[in-house]
């Protein structure tokens, strides 16, 4: 990434319409035609969304400096982007001409957010004791020109004498605060976008998780980005929490993370309290991973509320029983829809496999390898008919033996959870059935006939 900070000698030069500008703390400025601009907890906000693209600028009232710009950068740096967004790696940095006083200095690095890649970019003003700062978030290639842009029809008064404002705010999170929760599903292709469970859940399937609420709980069910592993945990579960979390929190207090490095299946939980940006409430924060559970975030209204749902206090994590754990990762289970007929058209398949060494236990030799791989089939045509197949490899490796089947017939729905089929190795079989859905509006078909649940990716 290339800062260009080519139009911050101009800053106190730029021409401004009388009928556009606008003015804040030290500011004067021109909004870009069709942005919105809010004010919120004493920061200016000028922003557009679209399309899952977003591209906003946030001024912040003028304090207490170094006399020292870029001193006073990285400090503002540290409090409005490391802390909240942990970006990648260190910002690259320019330094301008001084403009009607004021020292100018801006830097911009890249950021993790809701699975893809943002940037941040401060521009940072410092005169007499005082600094002032202006944050660019963005996920659009456009917003850093856009920035630019508006930059030049920024202006600061003349510096005065140490000011005595309150502290620069805490940052404020890219996604524009709504004032509600969204709770609308995400338009796809399956019939199915919401359950509701026996228990009072209801979740809905929306683009980066699963929303699932009751009562005043709220779950969050991320989808996996990818594989990761650190083996540091606490940088782990910070990057976790600054990756998911932060982004729609700010004036985080009380934060604590914990692992458990006695249970062989290590658990992770990171908490605090925090003011939702969607709805405005002072809310209590946990994200809890273990095993396959995933990312899940639950909020609630408070800590007393967390301890009664969930019998579990973060504060007394490690060597925690795995009983007390079970109920948080039991929550998985809420990424849990119906299934259609007309959802299964198309090729579904499930692969397994294993593989085993073999060592003499007297001799210290090897003994041979044995390995085991099997791919199972259902092509659902559409028209009640389908094809089934299986195919195994199992035994001493090289020299492994080979079967397999095949059938078809007739299927069909059994309410919305099971699928019968007429045929099956020789006889008709019903299996239960339903879908996990994934980021992007992708659907995991897990099916069961016998033992445990097989998961059917979708190929044709």
């Amino acid at each position: 990434m290339r800062i260009r900070p080519a139009h911050l000698p101009l800053l106190a030069l730029s021409v401004l319409s009388a009928a556009h500008a606008a003015t804040f703390d030290v500011y004067t400025f021109t909004p870009p035609s069709g942005w919105t601009q809010t004010t919120t907890k004493g920061i200016v906000r000028v922003s557009r969304t679209a399309g899952g693209q977003y591209c906003l600028f946030d001024l912040y009232p003028a304090t207490k400096g170094s006399g020292n710009v870029t001193q006073d950068f990285r400090s503002e740096w540290n409090t409005l982007v490391v802390t909240p967004y942990a970006p990648d790696d260190a910002p690259e940095e320019e330094s301008g001409e001084p403009v009607n006083g004021w020292q100018t200095h801006l830097g911009g690095a890249s950021f993790a957010y809701e699975g893809g890649t943002s940037l941040a970019v401060l521009a940072t003003f410092s005169a007499a004791e005082q600094a002032a700062s202006v944050l660019m978030l963005g996920n659009d290639e456009q917003c850093l020109e856009q920035f630019d842009t508006f930059l030049t029809t920024l202006r600061l008064k003349a510096p005065t004498a140490q000011t005595t404002a309150a502290p620069t705010p805490p940052k404020p999170a890219p996604a524009p605060a709504t004032g509600s929760l969204n709770t609308a599903p995400l338009k796809n292709s399956y019939k199915f976008d919401t359950t509701t469970f026996d228990d009072g859940w209801v979740s809905v399937v929306q683009k980066d998780w699963v929303l699932a609420r009751r009562g005043t709980t709220t779950v969050r069910l991320h989808y996996p980005s990818g594989p990761s592993y650190n083996p540091d945990s606490d940088a782990e579960l910070r990057a976790a929490w600054n990756a998911l979390v932060a982004p729609r929190y700010r004036d985080l207090q009380g934060y604590a993370q914990n692992f458990d490095t006695l249970n062989f299946e290590r658990p992770y939980l990171a908490a605090g309290t925090a003011t939702s940006l969607e709805t405005g409430a002072r809310v209590y924060v946990a994200l809890f991973r273990q095993a396959e559970s995933g990312w899940i975030e639950i909020v609630t209204p408070d800590r007393d509320t967390f301890l009664k749902d969930f019998k579990l206090d973060p504060a007394q994590f490690y060597g925690v029983d795995d009983a007390l754990l079970r109920p948080l990762r039991n929550l998985r289970g809420l990424n849990r829809f119906a299934v259609a007929a007309s959802d299964l058209t198309g090729t579904w398949s499930s692969n397994a496999g294993g593989y085993t060494q073999w060592v003499n236990a007297f001799t210290g030799l090897s003994a041979g390898a044995t390995g085991f791989s099997s791919n199972e089939t259902f092509e659902f045509t559409g028209n009640g008919t389908y094809r089934w197949s299986i195919a195994m490899a199992s035994g001493v490796v090289g020299a492994q033996t080979f079967s397999g089947a095949r059938s078809s017939g007739k299927h069909a729905m059994k309410g919305n959870w099971q699928i019968s089929f007429s045929d099956i190795e020789g006889k008709p079989r019903v299996y239960n059935a339903y879908f996990e859905a994934g980021r992007g509006g992708q659907r995991i078909l897990w099916m069961q006939s016998v033992g445990s649940y097989s998961a059917y990716v979708k190929v044709k």
